[in-house]
């Protein structure tokens, strides 16, 4: 690629290169052409340079849909940071963001779960100095309808404005071992540069088009659907949220012959009533996580026997490993791949504080250019993650003497549960506050949906309130997003403990399989 590594570079060159190609259509949406996505990208530059010539960090808190892409582009056009947010998050929860991450400007709007007054009511009040801009015309007080916030006259060029290659093009929050979640800061080289190479994996050619129904702000969403469709100027297709029979139906009539996303995205078409393996014909590959049996469920149940695995973290702009689509099915379906090409993986024995050789299990380090330039305002937490050029990611694997790379679990305490990562610390800490509590642990539990589903065991305090496990789990709605929410709460008088006073969750998760089998 001849152009500069920045998100508004590929953007310009697909328009220039392919204008009326299909860019981005999201279901129940007016479908975009690259020339018209440049356009709109363009008015939103426009208004940040006019309006907002201070704001360096831009929200953006919407569904999938154009309109979220137009204002990825328009803040990379304009030289700012676009911070990516996740919809389903409670008030308290996007209020930390917006504030830890210096946000200045926000768009919203509608989405499928609904946009609560209180959200728009907290934000104003709590954050006087945060602009919201409603990306639909019939906006809510305190906030600024969409096309009147676009109307301003073109701005002269800005050229300090002009995004360079490691410019940080956006911040992403992502669960780990702490309480609160830490914003990812990469740039736009190392963006571009992945999905650059995932589009080799998988062959890219100017007949294809990728689907994917998982959200943008994720980094598999952004960079390997959208960016990716963008670098290779091919159509990027979607839904608002995921739902099978739209999900099947757009993917019948569209063609598409490349699905990206989790397990869960696979697994839940499986759901619809309209169901069969015959719809997904024209998809000849895509990425999936899991473990090896998922991924042939997926290949032979599904009816996606192209799917690849491969291993990603938002720390790496995300792709680390990925087999080529033409590779065997064996390599492909039972390992995560090699590592891309000017990416290095190591297997770390972070007790001995040394590599291990081949076939040994040990944490998955990287070195590349993907590494995220630090957690946002976090730098002794940066400091652990990025040790001597290595991310240690807290994953564990192997390298096989093939040379290709095998998962096996995490050493982070998360809980990976459809596609999302729990931090079980955060979740934990949120139990002790109801009170009445003297240990609560969050684990997760296998499920052949989801990957994980998160349980939680609490021990009650000897003079706390008489918990019903229903009532905290409604209490626990009040402070989590929902997919954070346990799925089932076990009361047990004795936790497994450490010597140190700590849960040991594997022997606590076999011990609780019995009874989560028995209802």
């Amino acid at each position: 690629m001849s152009a500069p590594l920045t998100i508004a570079a590929v953007l310009r060159r697909a328009a220039g290169r392919t204008p009326d190609q299909l860019a981005v259509h999201v279901d129940g949406e007016p479908p975009l052409s690259y020339r018209e996505l440049l356009a709109e990208a363009g008015r939103v530059a426009a208004a940040l340079r006019v309006r907002r010539p201070d704001a360096r960090h831009v929200g953006l808190l919407l569904p999938n849909s154009s309109r979220w892409l137009a204002v990825l582009y328009g803040a990379a056009i304009a030289g700012r940071t676009a911070v990516l947010l996740n919809p389903r998050l409670t008030v308290d929860e996007l209020l930390y963001q917006l504030d830890q991450s210096d946000t200045e400007l926000l768009m919203c709007g509608p989405h499928p779960r609904g946009t609560p007054s209180e959200l728009l009511e907290r934000l104003a009040g709590d954050l006087p100095q945060l602009e919201l801009v409603w990306a639909e015309d019939d906006a809510p007080a305190r906030t600024a309808p969409w096309s009147e916030w676009l109307d301003v006259p073109p701005p002269p060029p800005d050229r300090s404005r002009v995004p360079a290659e490691d410019d940080t093009a956006v911040i992403i929050y992502t669960s780990g071992t702490t309480a609160l979640p830490k914003g990812v800061m990469l740039a736009h080289s190392s963006i571009v540069r992945n999905a650059l190479l995932v589009g080799r994996r998988f062959r890219l050619g100017s007949g294809d088009s990728i689907f994917s129904a998982g959200p943008f702000f994720h980094s598999g969403g952004l960079t390997l659907h959208l960016v990716l469709a963008a670098v290779h100027c091919l159509p990027a297709l979607s839904v608002p949220a995921f739902d099978p029979d739209r999900v099947l139906d757009m993917v019948e009539r569209s063609g598409t012959t490349i699905y990206n996303g989790t397990e869960t995205l696979f697994l839940r078409l499986t759901d619809s009533p309209g169901f069969d393996r015959r719809r997904l014909h024209s998809v000849r590959t895509g990425w999936a996580t899991g473990t090896p049996a998922i991924l042939r469920t997926i290949a032979d149940e599904v009816g996606v026997p192209g799917v690849v695995g491969c291993y990603g973290i938002s720390e790496a702009s995300p792709n680390v490993s990925m087999s080529p689509c033409d590779d065997t099915p064996e390599h492909r379906l039972e390992t995560i791949g090699r590592p891309q090409p000017w990416t290095a993986v190591r297997i770390w024995d972070p007790e001995r504080e040394r590599p291990l050789g081949t076939g040994e299990v040990g944490e998955i380090t990287v070195k590349g250019y993907g590494l995220m330039q630090g957690y946002y305002n976090k730098p002794d937490e940066t400091a652990d993650a990025l040790r001597d050029g290595w991310l240690h990611t807290g994953d564990l694997g192997l390298v096989r003497p093939d040379g290709y790379l095998e998962f096996h679990g995490r050493a982070k305490d998360i809980v990976r549960a459809g596609g999302e990562n729990i931090s079980c610390a955060e979740v934990e800490n949120a139990i002790y506050a109801l009170g009445g509590v003297e240990i609560a642990a969050l684990v997760g539990v296998e499920d052949e949906r989801h990957g994980q589903l998160p349980v939680a065991v609490v021990k009650p305090a000897a003079d706390g309130p008489n918990w019903a496990a229903d009532e905290m789990i409604e209490r626990l709605r009040e402070r989590l997003s929902g997919y954070k929410v346990p799925r089932r709460v076990l009361f047990m008088e004795e936790l497994p403990l450490t010597e140190s006073g700590k849960v040991r969750k594997g022997p606590l998760a076999e011990s609780i399989r019995p009874a989560l089998e028995r209802t």
